[in-house]
């Protein structure tokens, strides 16, 4: 393995494990008594590494949620077209999920949180509650992948 296949894999480590800069740079102080994988040569990036798997297999099941920061931005762009603050969305994942928040959801329940939203604006946009202009629309329908068309004369 190259010496840039080393750290891309530890920052996809790093991800994973959900650690904070902070946290990452100490763990690689502890372990190289140095502070950025760029110091580092092929023999130590791959102490880290593996310093980095073993946190991750130590971590199981009952380790943090994984967080997944595309489908929260995501749950964002549809809480603008819906005008929903964040006690609004907190109230909607209650209802689908049982959690008082998106941060505590797994992808899975993340998922079903937005196929809801989108239910909500699909439903919003034939009643003529929600408004989008052409180009609203277009990144819309393309965020969401609709299958079918939506209607005209709700625009």
């Amino acid at each position: 393995m190259t010496r840039n296949d080393f750290i891309k894999k530890i920052h996809v480590l790093k991800r994973d494990l959900s650690l904070d800069d902070d946290t990452y740079r100490l763990v690689l102080y502890n372990v190289t008594e140095k502070t950025s994988c760029c110091h580092l040569d092929e023999e130590r990036l791959n102490l880290v590494y593996l310093a980095f798997k073993k946190m991750l297999d130590n971590q199981g099941v009952s380790g943090p949620v994984r967080k997944n920061p595309n489908q929260h931005r995501f749950i964002a762009r549809l809480m603008d077209h819906l005008k929903w603050n964040w006690d609004n969305t907190a109230d909607f994942c209650f209802k689908i999920t049982g959690k008082r928040s998106t941060k505590s959801c797994n992808p899975a329940e993340l998922s079903k949180i937005i196929r809801g939203m989108v239910a909500v604006i699909d439903h919003d946009i034939a009643l003529g509650k929600i408004q989008l202009n052409h180009t609203q629309r277009f990144e819309y329908e393309r965020a969401v992948k609709h299958h079918r068309p939506i209607k005209e004369n709700a625009i």
